[in-house]
């Protein structure tokens, strides 16, 4: 489609535009309706592009939240997660719930592994969730779900958090848990002997 030319080079846009809309009805009406359809994905795919960045008002919780796990301290807390708070593990994902299981969850992990430490390697953030790959690092030097073992881990995973009023909803956490095992010096065992 052509432009109409303007009298003067240095005409407004929006004059030029005007000026595509004025002549015969049937060259207006496609006009306007390549005007429309050139129009339409603009104004569909920049308010996406526009949307604001989340990070600003997330990463803080994040931070905080990560910072519990670290330290074992829960300052704040209740500004942080929210009442209906659930904590969800592989390899079931079954939901430890509330703000004081997340308290016990986290006590028993530093018991076991008193240098428990996460660092996040990457975060990625959306209006109302996260993603999380991050790295723990911790020495099995204390009692838990078995004898300590003296030996220390680094394993990697991958963490989805929700938020909800302003808070973490949620964390579903994705590890690779036989490989923790395997550096306590654990071994599977088969329950069978094969051929």
């Amino acid at each position: 489609m052509k432009l109409p030319r303007s009298s003067s080079s240095s005409s407004p846009p929006f004059l030029i535009i005007l000026t595509m809309f004025h002549g015969g009805a049937r060259r207006a009406s496609r006009r306007r309706a390549v005007f429309i359809s050139l129009l339409l994905p603009f104004l569909v795919l920049v308010p996406g592009c526009s949307r604001p960045y989340h990070a600003e008002k997330l990463k803080p919780l994040v931070d905080a939240y990560v910072g519990y796990w670290n330290t074992g301290e829960f300052s704040g807390i209740e500004d942080i997660l929210h009442p209906e708070f659930d904590l969800r593990m592989t390899p079931r994902f079954e939901a430890e719930r509330g703000i004081e299981s997340f308290k016990e969850a986290v006590t028993k992990w530093r018991t076991a592994y008193p240098d428990f430490h996460i660092k996040i390697d990457e975060l990625l953030f959306d209006e109302n969730r996260a993603a999380a790959r991050w790295t723990i690092t911790a020495t099995n030097t204390g009692p838990g779900r078995h004898p300590p073992t003296g030996k220390r881990v680094e394993v990697t995973g991958i963490s989805i958090v929700h938020f909800k009023d302003g808070k973490i909803k949620d964390e579903w956490i994705a590890g690779n848990n036989g490989y923790w095992m395997h550096q306590l010096g654990f071994k599977y065992v088969l329950p069978f002997e094969g051929p």
